[in-house]
């Protein structure tokens, strides 16, 4: 039993740490010792949303001229985020047990790459097709789907790459994977999402 609640307590630790939060969360400390807590872990996540801002608002021509791309934002910026989320979950969770270790670790980081590649394949095309159906036929439409259809193979692609790679780097460096990779996953994952999504229209659409 003794085992069995350590066990529990390191991983709720660890869940805790990639959530921006410790034992405060439970322990009855005072709502402004949590918000000291959480606020940095936040302010690195407000800073790349920030910086996602900027990045479309760079883009705003191309957004005014064919306001079909502003509908598609959010599930390219969704998926690639929950890509990157999990990944990162699994990889930390998997350094924190011993499962994943250094010598492996490229094994586990083409692996979920692999995977991350694969269900973009399978969201992009169901997101490409879709966009067909919204949007009737014609070569701009098909253009659209091609747009949709490869952000979100690339961006799924790479948050699996950033998401993967981030907790082996930071177990390199001797920084807790647990505690780092969070903010540094989203906003990566985010910031990408934007430049692939924009340049991928630019190629296919034009108006850059």
């Amino acid at each position: 039993d003794d085992v069995i609640d350590v066990i529990r307590e390191e991983a709720t630790e660890d869940i805790l740490k990639m959530a921006g939060a410790d034992e405060t969360a439970f322990e009855g400390y005072s709502v402004v010792k949590n918000v000291r807590t959480r606020a940095p872990w936040l302010f690195a996540t407000w800073l790349g949303g920030l910086a996602a801002s900027v990045l479309i608002g760079a883009f705003e021509a191309q957004l005014e001229a064919r306001v079909a791309l502003a509908a598609f934002i959010p599930i390219v910026l969704g998926m690639g985020g929950n890509v990157g989320t999990q990944t990162a979950t699994i990889m930390v969770r998997g350094l924190a047990t011993g499962r994943v270790s250094r010598d492996i670790g490229s094994r586990y980081f083409m692996r979920e790459t692999g995977i991350g590649a694969m269900l973009g394949i399978l969201y992009g095309a169901l997101l490409a097709g879709y966009s067909v159906v919204r949007y009737g036929g014609g070569g701009e439409t098909v253009q659209l789907a091609l747009t949709v259809g490869l952000s979100i193979l690339t961006s799924m692609t790479a948050a699996a790459t950033v998401g993967s790679a981030t907790p082996l780097l930071f177990d390199r460096l001797n920084i807790d994977p647990a505690v780092a990779t969070g903010p540094v996953v989203t906003t990566t994952v985010d910031i990408l999402g934007i430049l692939v999504y924009f340049l991928t229209a630019a190629a296919f659409l034009g108006g850059l």
